[in-house]
C-alpha cells in the first residue's frame, strides 16, 4: 500500500471513530429512553390492574410536574361522576411529590401513582382509602432500576356509590331518632369507663358539643368506627373514637358491615326478665342478692335517686353481683308523667347525679308504667323506658309468697318483663318461680339480654317482641 493510501485510511479511521461512538451513544440513549418508557408503562399498567380489581368504575388523570408526573386513579359513582376522593388524592399526590423531590434531588424524573383501596360494605357502600407511591430511576453500578421511593396513605372515607359524590354525612349515618342520643350515651359511657371523673367533670363531659343534628360535621366515619371531634374544652378531650362493634348497631345499616349491625328482634320466647323496684334497704338487698345467687339468676333493678344517695354501697353491691340497675324518679312518690319538661329534666339530673356518685356510672334504663309516657318525659329521659308485661301484684299489703309465685307463674307466656318489688313475700316466692319456669324450659336474663342489647331511647318496652316507638 502506498504512503498516501495509508494516510488516507488513517484519516478516515480517525474521522469515523467519533462518528461511530456518538452514533452508538445515541442509540444507547434511545434504547435507554425506550426502556424507561417501558418500565413506566408497565408500572402504570400494574396500577391500572390493581384499581380495576378494587373497583370497576374509575378514570385516570395525569398532571405534569417540573421534574416528573402524577397519575391519579379516581373512582366514580354509578352515575359516572367523580367522587370527592379526588380532592384528597390531589393533596396527597402534591405532598408526596414535594417530599420525593426534596429527599431525592439526584433523581431527575419522579413519577407518582395515586390510587386507592376499596372495601365493599354493602351493595352500594364502599370504603375508599387513597394511597400514593413515588417511583424513580435509581442508578446502580451496572444498571438502572425503576423502583418505589416513597409511599403514603390518606384517610379512609365511606361513600354510597349509588348517587352520591361526597362521603357519608351525619344525616346519612342516622338510622332513626335514637341514633343521636345513643351516640352521645355511648361516648359518655366510654369516657366514664376510662376515667375516674368527679361530678363536676361529668357535667363538663355532658356539656361537650356532641353531634346534635343532621348538619353536624365534627366527626369522621371509617370501617374502624365513628370518631367524634371536639372544640377546646375543660377536659382537654379532642376526640372520642367509638369502635364499629360498639356504635354500628345504632347506625344506618346500609353503611355498616353486617357483623356490626343490630341483632335480629326474633327470639326471646324462652327468656324472662325479673325486674325489681327497690329502695335499696340494706338488709333486703343482701337477702335478694343471696337468693338470686342461689338460683343462678341475673335480674334488673330500678332504684330511686334518693335511695342511691342514701345507700350507695347497696347500689354498688347489686352492680358487683352482675345485675343491671336502672332508675325511677328521685323520690318514690314523684310522678314524672305529671311534671313539666324542665321539672322532669331536673328530677332525672338529680337522680343521675346520685347514681353517678354512688357507682361512677350513669343509668340508661328508666322504669315507667304500662301507660303511654308523656312526650315531655320521653324527650327529657332520652333513654330506654321499661314497663312490664306481667304484674306480680306484690305491691299489695295482704299478699303472701305463694300468691306472688302463682301470679307470676300463671301469667308468664315467655319473653316477659315481670314487675316485682324487694319485699319479704317476693324474696320467699323466688324459688317457686324459678322452679316452675325452669320446668317450662325458660331461663332468666336481664332486660338488656332479653332485648339482645337493642334497648334505645324513645322506646317503651313491655316484653320481647313488644315495644312501642314514642318518637
Amino acid at each position: 500500500m502506498r504512503t498516501w493510501q495509508k494516510w488516507t485510511l488513517i484519516v478516515l479511521t480517525l474521522f469515523l471513530i467519533p462518528i461511530m461512538y456518538f452514533e452508538n451513544q445515541y442509540f444507547m440513549r434511545e434504547q435507554f429512553k425506550q426502556s424507561q418508557k417501558n418500565m413506566q408503562q408497565s408500572t402504570l399498567s400494574d396500577f391500572n390492574d390493581q384499581a380495576s380489581g378494587q373497583y370497576a368504575a374509575f378514570k385516570i388523570y395525569a398532571t405534569a410536574k417540573p421534574h416528573g408526573k402524577i397519575y391519579y386513579f379516581v373512582p366514580q359513582n354509578q352515575n359516572g361522576a367523580n367522587i370527592d376522593l379526588q380532592k384528597q388524592e390531589v393533596a396527597l399526590g402534591n405532598q408526596l411529590y414535594a417530599k420525593a423531590h426534596k429527599e431525592s434531588p439526584d433523581i431527575d424524573h419522579i413519577t407518582l401513582y395515586v390510587s386507592y383501596t376499596a372495601k365493599n360494605l354493602q351493595d352500594n357502600t364502599y370504603a375508599f382509602k387513597p394511597t400514593a407511591e413515588a417511583y424513580g430511576f435509581v442508578k446502580s453500578r451496572f444498571k438502572t432500576r425503576y423502583q418505589r421511593l416513597f409511599s403514603q396513605t390518606g384517610t379512609e372515607a365511606i361513600y354510597d356509590m349509588q348517587h352520591n359524590t361526597t362521603s357519608v354525612s351525619f344525616k346519612d349515618l342516622q338510622k332513626d331518632s335514637t341514633t343521636i342520643p345513643m351516640i352521645r350515651q355511648l361516648a359518655i359511657d366510654q369516657q366514664l369507663q376510662a376515667h375516674d371523673y368527679t361530678p363536676e367533670q361529668l357535667t363538663q363531659l355532658e356539656a361537650l358539643d356532641f353531634p346534635g343534628n343532621d348538619q353536624a360535621t365534627n366527626f369522621d366515619f371509617t370501617t374502624d368506627g365513628l370518631t367524634l371531634k371536639f372544640a377546646k374544652n375543660p377536659l382537654d378531650i379532642e376526640t372520642i373514637a367509638l369502635p364499629m362493634a360498639t356504635v354500628g348497631p345504632y347506625l344506618n345499616p346500609n353503611l355498616v358491615p353486617e357483623d356490626n349491625q343490630m341483632p335480629s328482634k326474633k327470639g326471646g320466647a324462652k327468656k324472662i326478665a325479673l325486674t325489681f323496684n327497690t329502695t335499696l334497704k340494706p338488709s333486703t338487698i343482701t337477702s335478694v342478692i343471696n337468693q338470686l345467687n342461689d338460683l343462678n339468676i341475673k335480674a334488673t333493678f330500678f332504684t330511686t335517686g334518693k335511695a342511691a344517695e342514701e345507700h350507695p354501697d347497696q347500689l354498688k353491691q347489686l352492680l358487683k353481683a352482675g345485675h343491671v340497675v336502672g332508675t325511677q324518679a328521685y323520690n318514690n312518690d314523684d310522678d314524672l308523667d305529671t311534671m313539666s319538661a324542665s321539672e322532669i329534666a331536673d328530677n332525672l339530673k338529680q337522680t343521675d347525679t346520685a347514681y353517678f356518685k354512688a357507682s361512677g356510672q350513669l343509668p340508661h334504663l328508666l322504669r315507667v308504667t304500662t301507660e303511654t309516657p308523656s312526650t315531655e318525659l320521653t324527650t327529657a329521659a332520652s333513654r330506654a323506658l321499661i314497663a312490664w308485661s306481667v304484674d306480680s301484684e306484690d305491691w299489695r299489703l295482704d299478699i303472701d309468697a305463694p300468691a306472688v309465685a302463682k301470679n307470676v307463674n300463671e301469667r308468664i307466656t315467655g319473653g316477659d318483663i315481670v314487675l316485682l318489688h324487694t319485699s319479704e313475700a317476693t324474696i320467699k316466692a323466688l324459688p317457686a318461680i324459678a322452679k316452675e319456669q325452669t320446668a317450662q324450659k325458660r331461663h332468666f336474663v336481664t332486660v338488656n339480654e332479653l332485648f339482645k342489647q337493642r334497648l334505645t331511647p324513645y322506646q317503651q318496652y313491655f316484653k320481647a317482641g313488644d315495644q312501642r316507638s314514642l318518637q
